[in-house]
């Protein structure tokens, strides 16, 4: 019997704009649990409480970057820094992969094999920037996908469009997904429920913002409403939560009947919590969006309050209906865990290791001496 290879050993960064601790906190905990000895290298500045999460964990192991970026537009001002320190780690920990959580710094000169996972969650936050910055990010993009060894994308429409702008040659699909066991359906309250920064412009409402006055429930909102500068925005017609831990949310998505997300489908946006807490799902009618929840979800024009309201009063309308959908939304959820999301990442660090020459790795570490 051919012996099973050992778990490699892998570096994951967590970048800015912070959207993917949901995704890469249901990521870690399910590699440790596979056998893979995980280092989270945060870039992006820890919240209170993150690194008692990981504390217990065999495997895990927390660092933070000691210039963190809190925003799209300080990570690129101190991008040379934070590489400095992320290849220092490398070095360091001479781990099998360097899984990357963004693109900013795919091109470093990174001596072991490198898988960048991209969300759109980072895409629409750089887009907030300058023009200059949008273009020194775009080309830091480019240069990296171009020389990463493997892109990870949470659907193939995403992919495909990284294949379109980037060029990107060696890329695979791995869905995003969470632990069932965390998420039970119960009953659930007139509420509904939204994750994340609203505002693309942040000068103008966003649709649901516009859509609140014309409900008869309550519209809550969580998570911090910033700009590109890290300035807060204030919300029209909603109730702010303001930023929240995970632990702190998993009420929210057991009461709320519904739950909006009109610009994103990957990791930072709750979507898989919010399905597989049963919550009725009232999406923006996007490609990527549709390829994971078509069949399972309200579909409205992404800019489109009226749309958008007309979708939540009719929700709340019909009881019959809100739960056949929250049935719908958890069933889909459930064909994604995050054991077989874990698995899929660990099979691609093993093809990449695979990929890897017997002794590359051993001389670009005395190179680099």
């Amino acid at each position: 019997m051919v012996p099973r290879p050992a778990p490699p050993s892998v570096l994951i960064t967590a970048e800015p704009p912070g959207a993917a601790w949901p995704h890469l906190d249901a990521l870690v905990r399910e590699l440790a649990g596979l056998g893979t000895e995980v280092t989270v290298a945060a870039i992006t500045p820890l919240r209170p409480g993150q690194r008692i999460d990981y504390a217990g964990i065999p495997g895990v192991e927390l660092l933070s970057c000691p210039a963190p970026a809190a925003t799209p537009a300080e990570h690129l001002t101190q991008r040379a820094a934070v590489a400095a320190w992320l290849l220092a780690v490398e070095e360091t920990l001479n781990p099998d992969v360097v899984h990357l959580t963004g693109y900013l710094h795919a091109g470093l000169p990174w001596c072991g094999k490198v898988l960048v996972a991209g969300h759109p969650g980072s895409g629409a936050a750089y887009g907030r920037l300058d023009a200059d910055q949008r273009q020194a990010c775009r080309s830091a993009f480019r240069h990296g996908l171009e020389g990463a060894d493997l892109v990870v994308a949470p659907t193939e429409t995403m992919l495909a469009a990284l294949r379109r702008n980037f060029g990107v040659a060696h890329g695979r699909v791995v869905h995003d997904g969470r632990d069932p066991a965390r998420y039970v359906p119960a009953a659930k309250d007139p509420l509904i429920l939204a994750v994340g920064c609203l505002r693309e412009d942040p000068a103008h409402p966003s649709p649901l913002e516009r859509a609140a006055p014309a409900l008869h429930w309550p519209v809550v909102v969580a998570g911090e409403q910033l700009d590109a500068a890290g300035r807060p925005i204030y919300l029209q017609g909603v109730s702010g939560l303001g930023r929240l831990l995970p632990a702190q949310l998993h009420p929210w998505f057991t009461r709320a009947a519904a739950y909006v997300a009109l610009t994103a489908e990957g990791p930072g946006t709750y979507l898989p919590e919010a399905a597989l807490a049963g919550c009725a799902l009232v999406l923006g009618d996007t490609a990527a969006l549709r390829e994971l929840w078509n069949g399972a979800a309200l579909f409205v024009p992404p800019g489109d309050a009226e749309a958008l309201a007309a979708g939540l009063r009719s929700l709340a309308a019909d009881r019959r209906l809100r739960e056949a959908m929250g049935f719908a939304a958890r069933r889909r959820a459930l064909r994604h865990p995050a054991r077989a999301m874990a698995e899929a990442y660990l099979s691609a660090y093993r093809d990449l290791i695979a990929s890897r020459a017997p002794n590359q790795f051993a001389e670009e570490r005395h190179l680099s001496a």
